[in-house]
């Protein structure tokens, strides 16, 4: 994506988005700040599971101590993030493509939750990103 400014700047472009690689990182955390968007790195180099992908989304999103660690638990905490309040939110996961690779059904299932929050999201004029980095 060349224009992450132009993305970030209306809550109607919420969704997942592929970033071409973590190079690009630094350019989505500058235009996600220039938009006041709150901007959080979830790192996946050594997830290679379930597990492992649900505890560094709550790690790094600073999830509830109630968060069930299971997919509909990722899915009402994407929807709420009342405990880290903000004008909008982008959540860069680096190295998803390792983990799709690793384990494709999962890495799926995320792709479908991380839509249906965004969707969620965009209804509530919320702008909510997910970029998939490699």
């Amino acid at each position: 994506m060349d224009d992450w400014m132009t993305v970030f700047g209306s809550h109607l472009h919420s969704g997942v988005y592929s970033a071409a690689a973590e190079t690009e990182e630094t350019s989505i955390r500058e235009a996600a700040a220039a938009n006041g968007l709150d901007y959080t790195a979830v790192r996946l180099q050594d997830v290679a599971d379930k597990a492992g992908f649900l505890s560094a989304v709550a790690t790094a999103l600073h999830f509830p101590a109630y968060f069930g660690m299971n997919w509909d638990a990722l899915h009402d905490c994407l929807t709420d993030l009342s405990w880290q309040p903000a004008a909008g939110y982008v959540l860069y996961f680096a190295a998803f493509r390792t983990f799709a690779e690793t384990d494709g059904v999962d890495a799926g299932i995320v792709s479908h939750v991380l839509q249906s929050a965004a969707h969620f999201w965009r209804e509530n004029e919320v702008p909510f990103f997910a970029l998939l980095s490699a």
